[in-house]
């Protein structure tokens, strides 16, 4: 059931379990092959790399000398202000257990900033700087600016040479619920 012969665990002996998983690489799933780099996700405050051990290398985000782990183990180092994180993790188009794919060649490497603030002390820092922007909105100094800013968008709207050169790039909208009028046919340039 786990991967040991009956002879092995009656003996009370453990075999190692040999695992060799197939990433798919074909059609949609082929781009699971390809490297990704995430920024912050889940709105975590770090960065991830997630690719075979040859991407991350090539990319210079392992140190020289790193002892990868074996297994479903993982491995924490830090250099400079920065913690790194690097594991193993499930593939795109495998499923099943993390001993499914606890031997395959995807890995994860994450990095957080050191001492940065908790993701409580982030929120409030966002909603501080919300705060302040909406304030700033509200005051006679923001007022002006949303006047003047409107102020262009009226100006650039109302502005034919503009909206001349706009045409030249963006096709002209047909108004919702009106059907199109017919162009009309410049006899001079029938004959």
């Amino acid at each position: 059931m786990n991967g040991q012969s009956n002879a092995a665990r009656a003996a009370g002996q453990a075999q190692p379990i040999q695992k060799t998983i197939a990433i798919p690489a074909t059609g949609e799933q082929a781009v699971g092959q390809s490297l990704k780099v995430r920024i912050r996700p889940c709105h975590l405050e770090c960065w991830e790399y997630e690719g075979t051990r040859a991407q991350l290398e090539d990319e210079n985000v392992i140190p020289p000398g790193t002892e990868w782990p074996e297994g479903v183990q993982s491995l924490r180092f830090d250099v400079g202000r920065f913690r790194y994180w690097l594991r193993r993790c499930r593939p795109d188009g495998v499923k099943g257990r993390p001993n499914a794919w606890d031997s395959c060649d995807w890995w994860c490497l994450r990095c957080d900033l050191i001492g940065a603030p908790s993701q409580a002390a982030r929120r409030i820092l966002d909603k501080r700087r919300e705060l302040a922007d909406e304030l700033y909105l509200q005051s006679p100094a923001g007022r002006r600016e949303w006047e003047a800013h409107w102020r262009r968008v009226f100006d650039a709207r109302n502005d034919k040479a503009f909206q001349a050169f706009k045409n030249l790039f963006a096709p002209s909208r047909k108004k919702p619920g009106r059907p199109s009028k017919p162009k009309a046919i410049d006899p001079r340039a029938q004959s």
